[in-house]
């Protein structure tokens, strides 16, 4: 089905998102969109996770890794990828597609930390969160945390970022794990947010796609009352839960909050 052809390309493919060519049920790691006939897709070399070219070309400007595991790239070519595209019939598939207000770049953006460079390439206040970031709740030590997500293994994890640490943290298998590399946080530009109810791995429509697992389920950011402060955690919806990082183990709670984008007030843009 799919056959690679090496393919050095200079220009940067614009991904549209009218675009009606059809759909392959495959999200690009970095934009959260699936890919379409129309569009330019490429791999890493090195471990072969599939982007658009677009997307990866503006990643490796800023970090020289894979975004989704953290492999190094080094400077070679990206190679194209060429996929055969079909119609999915209503038999085949009736599942509702989800339309979301928001796009990454335009309504938000992860915005990555550099924290575990070395002093000399990075400035004693690298560490701090914009205003636009999203405070909510504490660590299990008491500290102030935001919105989060980082990349362990071949997964995407929701996590929450301690600035007075400087280190996120995220559960992964049953563990909370201390991380410094490829963190990213959530930073809102042309958007609002609210936590919305949900409960047993439920989430609301226009929940933000924080995650995803190695087996490519959607993960989301959620919050709840743990311990009597108000903590961050992974909503899994196959796993009936939300798990909280909390002291090197993940708590799995039944009831949450699931963070939600929602539009800006025309007088507030």
């Amino acid at each position: 089905m799919e056959s690679p052809k090496a393919e050095n390309t200079s220009a940067d493919d614009a991904i549209s998102p009218t675009d009606s060519s059809p759909a392959l049920n495959v999200l690009c790691a970095i934009c959260n969109e699936f890919f379409r006939a129309s569009d330019n897709v490429c791999y890493t070399n090195r471990c072969g996770h599939v982007f658009h070219f677009v997307c990866l070309t503006r990643w490796l400007r800023k970090s020289r890794s894979c975004p989704q595991c953290r492999t190094p790239c080094g400077d070679h070519p990206l190679p194209r990828l060429y996929l055969n595209f079909t119609e999915v019939s209503a038999e085949c598939d009736d599942t509702p597609i989800e339309e979301k207000f928001y796009k990454m770049d335009t309504h938000f953006e992860w915005r990555p930390m550099r924290l575990g460079e070395d002093e000399e390439s990075s400035s004693e206040l690298s560490h701090l969160p914009p205003d636009e970031a999203v405070e909510c709740g504490y660590d299990d030590e008491g500290d102030p945390a935001y919105v989060a997500r980082a990349y362990y293994g071949n997964e995407r994890l929701p996590a929450h970022y301690v600035p007075r640490k400087k280190v996120a943290y995220a559960g992964w298998d049953g563990k909370a794990f201390p991380l410094t590399d490829g963190v990213e946080l959530l930073v809102l530009k042309d958007c609002d947010h609210k936590w919305v109810d949900g409960s047993n791995g439920s989430y609301p429509l226009g929940a933000l796609d924080t995650g995803y697992s190695h087996w490519g389920e959607v993960t989301y950011t959620g919050r709840a009352m743990y311990k009597g402060d108000m903590r961050l955690g992974k909503v899994h919806p196959s796993y009936n839960k939300m798990f909280i990082p909390h002291k090197g183990k993940e708590a799995g709670v039944l009831r949450y909050q699931v963070l939600v984008l929602t539009p800006r007030e025309p007088d507030q843009q």
